[in-house]
């Protein structure tokens, strides 16, 4: 019991982790590093540092003041206050407002500079390349292309996700395997029944989270039917992922320690739920859907692994004795 305490506990901390990482419209570090989020330096503030922003938004508002240089790998800056240092920016888009004072240099590679006639750069403008333009060795004008690099951070989050799926399967695997086996087990032998279930679940249980969270007292009730939806949601996806693993094993006629097959399995279950997503927008979500429904489905009828799901059957009819047997 202990065991099983101590392994809910570890995967409440790295399902919360997993499933609120910060993607590319979420919010960042708000001092100094900006990740794909929101970063307003307000009128009468002060920064002495420098700024490194990947793939976020930084607005430096009138009569705010940074006291270092600004790097900037994709993403937007505006500037309305005052910048004692030189501006970097790789491809993304910098806006110079008319308030905007810029003490160095502003060099830009692949992006985009959009100055307002009356802001004040002290340095120099430096661009790696002038005009949409640019001249091959050969002599051949090529149309210039900007790198962007927000799908490139994006690409980096997606990966960092699938990572985390993987360990947290693997960790699974070692404490619980005989519960996700039969977690597994019941969604591949039930699809229909965990489906209907599952989709059920994830419909009522946040309905009635909201109707006891009304009454204020019961919140933290609320918040922990929702915590435990989430958590048997992930472990029903972890489940399918090992079944995946399992079976890819037998493919290639091997035999993969657990960890392994959990890993690799809901490594690859994961890439192509959210690869569907991407590539083929038509269908959205409902890759994720139905092995989420499926794999929570699953979770419930076997109460966490704990046991076995055996659907009822009916009883064979009983025949009247034959009385000319007599």
């Amino acid at each position: 019991m202990k065991t099983i305490t101590k392994t809910l506990i570890i995967m409440s901390i790295l399902s919360i982790g997993l499933l609120w990482l910060p993607g590319p419209a979420q919010a960042a570090i708000p001092e100094r590093l900006v990740i794909g989020g929101n970063y307003t330096l307000e009128e009468g503030e002060t920064l002495d540092d420098d700024l490194l922003v990947i793939g976020g938004l930084v607005t430096l508002q009138a009569g705010s003041t940074l006291n270092g240089e600004i790097l900037m790998v994709g993403g937007s800056l505006e500037v309305s206050g005052q910048v004692n240092g030189d501006i970097i920016a790789a491809g993304g888009m910098v806006r110079l407002t008319e308030t905007a004072v810029v003490s160095g240099d502003i060099t830009s590679a692949g992006s985009n500079l959009d100055r307002d006639p009356q802001a004040v750069i002290e340095g120099d403008i430096i661009t790696e390349q002038e005009g949409p333009f640019i001249v091959s060795p050969s002599g051949v004008r090529m149309p210039q292309v900007s790198m962007a690099v927000d799908p490139f951070f994006n690409f980096i989050t997606f990966f960092l996700r699938l990572i985390l799926w993987a360990l947290l399967a693997m960790l699974l695997a070692l404490f619980l395997p005989n519960q996700i086996d039969r977690v597994a087990h019941t969604a591949i032998s039930q699809p229909l029944i965990t489906g209907g279930l599952g989709l059920l679940t994830v419909v009522v249980v946040p309905l009635i989270a909201v109707i006891i969270a009304l009454t204020i007292l019961l919140i933290p009730v609320s918040l922990i039917g929702l915590l435990i939806l989430v958590l048997a949601w992930v472990f029903g996806l972890i489940a399918l992922g090992t079944e995946l693993g399992q079976r890819f094993a037998g493919i290639f006629k091997s035999k993969w320690h657990p960890a392994l097959a959990a890993g690799l399995g809901t490594f690859f279950l994961m890439l192509v739920v959210n690869g569907i997503e991407a590539l083929i927008p038509c269908l959205g979500l409902a890759p994720k859907i139905i092995a989420g429904v499926i794999g929570l489905g699953a979770v419930l009828l076997t109460r966490f692994g704990m046991q076995p799901y055996h659907p009822s059957t009916p009883a064979a009819p009983v025949l009247p004795e034959n009385p000319s047997a007599e």
